[in-house]
């Protein structure tokens, strides 16, 4: 009996699902611990322990750090729509309809989309490195041992600040992104600065602007939560270090793409 347990232990099929069924494991696991943290993080923000140094540093992370790479992705999105679909729609004479079609695709979707994008690669990133290297030098037992909850150190400054913050990155980022579209628009076709302006009027409305700094918030909370989670997950040296920066990207990227998806389903 044994023998036969060994053989099939050895075969491609049994190392398939053994691999299938670690990570799984790993899925579930990561997915109970933002749950965890995330509702330590309101238990500290409505009880009145969330400290206001933390806050503030990792807001100006949010706000500020991110703020230029964040404009220039969203900016040069714009640029290349207008680029694409200005000298169409003047052909076709529908040149005052490129404010509208640039506003709606920037500030739905892709002003909070590559902003978030953004964001993973420059803060989060380097959150879940930082405090991945934290755990790993077992500098997060120090913590405890000072009598300080890690959580509330740690996790909670970052993902209030990423709610809280994060709607303003994406709407200066649409801004920008809006103004990128107008620039070109002007260059490739001689479009009217004024009939674009009106045409961003016309196509927006109240309800955009706000399910996009809904957006914004929750993909900024999506990206804290994930990257401190994981960092603090990490075991091992500094190979898991990477392990766990890389995985954080990834769980970051895909979580922000499915709330993305639920948002857009619901409100539009």
């Amino acid at each position: 009996m044994n023998i036969i347990i060994e053989k099939i232990k050895q075969t491609t099929s049994f190392k398939i699902l053994k691999s299938l069924y670690a990570e799984m494991l790993e899925w579930l696991d990561t997915i109970g611990t933002m749950g965890i943290n995330i509702y330590y993080s309101l238990k500290c923000l409505f009880s009145g322990q969330l400290k206001s140094k933390l806050f503030f540093e990792h807001a100006a992370r949010f706000g500020v750090d991110s703020l230029p790479i964040s404009l220039l992705m969203v900016g040069l999105s714009g640029m290349i729509i207008a680029l694409q679909i200005a000298n169409e729609m003047v052909k076709q004479g529908a040149g005052n309809y490129v404010g509208m079609l640039v506003s709606v695709a920037i500030v739905r979707e892709l002003g909070p989309v590559i902003g978030g994008f953004a964001v993973i690669s420059l803060v989060g990133s380097s959150m879940a490195a930082e405090i991945a290297t934290m755990k790993v030098t077992e500098q997060v037992d120090a913590i405890k041992v000072l009598g300080v909850n890690p959580i509330y150190y740690l996790i909670t400054p970052r993902v209030i600040a990423g709610i809280f913050i994060m709607p303003f990155v994406i709407m200066i980022a649409n801004v920008v992104g809006i103004a990128g579209g107008l620039l070109i628009s002007k260059l490739v076709t001689e479009l009217n600065a004024e009939n674009y302006i009106n045409s961003v009027w016309a196509g927006l409305s109240v309800k955009d602007l706000l399910v996009s700094m809904l957006k914004g918030g929750i993909f900024g909370g999506i990206i804290a939560l994930s990257c401190s989670s994981i960092g603090y997950n990490a075991k091992g040296g500094a190979i898991d270090v990477g392990k766990a920066t890389t995985n954080a990207v990834v769980w970051s990227f895909t979580l922000m793409l499915i709330a993305n998806y639920i948002i857009s389903l619901v409100c539009f």
